[in-house]
């Protein structure tokens, strides 16, 4: 939409157009075709070929197109458009007979098509039709080429650019950007939206990756225990014990790379954002594990939940204080409303018993932190915690076992209709996510059918 505006701060100045009043529509061809060459290359995605740069107003040429010199000629009919042609090239013959190429309208264009696949053109009288294949022999005759090869359609017809109809070509040729470009996006959600077998992938990866982290972080306690793996040094019992680590990590790298998958794709949210939000949700499954078999209190849970949940917290109030460009002079305040809100949320459904206490506490501590903030910050809290309100399906949806067991026997089978290799690929990690389930998994329900993220 840049590059037709430059057409019509252009063509919107007559008065430094070239020519007369009969004949200004030559350069404002010239900008129409320029800038709709540009502005379709930079809809898909090219660098724009078009140019003025570099060329002289008046002279052989009158633009460039990924380096060929163009001459525009439009004349009213076809006719005439051929002589401005054959003049130009007996001016200028290295142009001609070299690379440089001319636009004509595209409706001239099309007549001359018609010509030389049927002798005639509709609407013509056989006399004129004949008279306009004769200019066709000499050009090429003079010029050594063929007409497919020196003449080219220009962007618009020869009445499109004519003073008093070139707005309105400039409003169409933007809505027809506008369509191609709803159509790029839709083959794009097609091509490249959310499926089975890209949630399939991103579980895939999370595994790899959380299975490789707790590789890592098993033996390295290993080895500050004094055990080397290196120097034959770890028992099978070492190996065991790595091993389930490992599994575990890929586990919850899985359902991590899934949950990540939902939230991107079914929100509006971008990837850090989510990241953060699926990692406080598993942090805080933790500690609600620790709480129910007794490791902390409930004043202990509150405390660290707040800590886990900071970063979505942090995240968020950035993404929001970027959005509005405010200053956060009260930091805390604005850290304890939105981690209070962001841990009562996400645990509602899964504290069991303990939910109205511990939800209580969480509430108390964000009204305190709500209190201390002056009417403009309490709005952006607003408008935050309502986004966390509306993840709570959504995150619900994605660490629910059932669903995610359904989705990976809906990748397998696909994988195995399609004799897709990839899935063979990846099996490793999906099976080890597998195998971890039940009381050893990543996630279990009570009696009530709730998941317990930390089990």
């Amino acid at each position: 939409m840049q590059e037709i505006q430059v057409v019509r701060d252009f063509v919107g100045a007559p008065g430094s157009i070239l020519g007369s009043t009969f004949t200004k529509h030559g350069e404002i061809a010239e900008q129409v075709n320029v800038g709709m060459s540009r502005a379709w290359d930079v809809l898909h995605g090219r660098a724009p070929g078009a140019t003025f740069d570099g060329v002289a107003r008046t002279g052989s040429v009158d633009y460039v197109v990924d380096g060929v010199d163009i001459q525009s000629k439009f004349y009213n009919g076809l006719r005439n458009t051929l002589d401005g042609v054959r003049d130009h090239a007996g001016k200028y013959p290295g142009f001609s007979r070299e690379q440089g190429r001319y636009n004509v309208p595209s409706d001239q264009h099309s007549q001359l098509d018609e010509l030389r696949q049927t002798g005639r053109i509709e609407g013509l009288s056989e006399r004129s039709a004949s008279g306009i294949q004769r200019r066709v022999d000499d050009l090429e005759r003079w010029t050594g080429r063929s007409v497919d090869d020196l003449i080219d359609p220009g962007d618009a017809e020869y009445a499109e650019v004519q003073r008093g109809r070139v707005h309105d070509t400039l409003q169409n040729r933007e809505e027809r950007l506008a369509r191609e470009s709803e159509d790029l996006r839709q083959a794009a959600r097609v091509d490249r939206g959310p499926s089975l077998a890209g949630l399939g992938t991103a579980a895939a990866v999370g595994a790899t990756a959380g299975g490789g982290i707790g590789l890592a972080q098993a033996v390295w306690v290993k080895c500050r225990e004094g055990k080397s793996p290196f120097r034959g040094q770890f028992s099978t019992q070492d190996w065991r014990d790595v091993g389930v680590v490992a599994a575990q990590g890929a586990g919850g790298g899985a359902i991590a790379g899934s949950a990540v998958y939902v939230l991107t794709n079914a929100t509006a949210l971008a990837a850090p954002y989510a990241g953060s939000f699926v990692s406080a949700l598993m942090g805080v499954g933790v500690l609600l594990r620790d709480h129910r078999a007794g490791g902390i209190d409930a004043d202990q849970f509150v405390e660290a939940s707040h800590i886990v949940a900071m970063d979505a917290a942090i995240v968020g109030l950035a993404a929001a204080a970027g959005q509005t460009l405010l200053p956060i002079p009260m930091l805390g305040a604005l850290l304890g409303s939105l981690t209070g809100k962001l841990v009562a949320s996400a645990l509602e459904e899964g504290l069991g018993e303990a939910s109205p206490a511990l939800i209580e506490r969480l509430a108390e501590g964000e009204r305190r932190a709500l209190e201390q903030l002056d009417q403009e910050y309490s709005a952006l809290v607003q408008r935050l915690g309502a986004s966390f309100n509306n993840l709570e399906r959504l995150a619900a949806a994605a660490f629910d076992s059932e669903n995610n067991t359904a989705l990976l026997q809906a990748s397998v089978e696909l994988a195995e209709a399609v004799g897709d290799g990839r899935w063979r690929q990846y099996g490793g990690g999906a099976a080890a996510s597998r195998r971890t389930g039940g009381a050893n998994g990543i996630a279990s329900r009570d009696r009530r059918g709730r998941v317990d993220l930390g089990a």
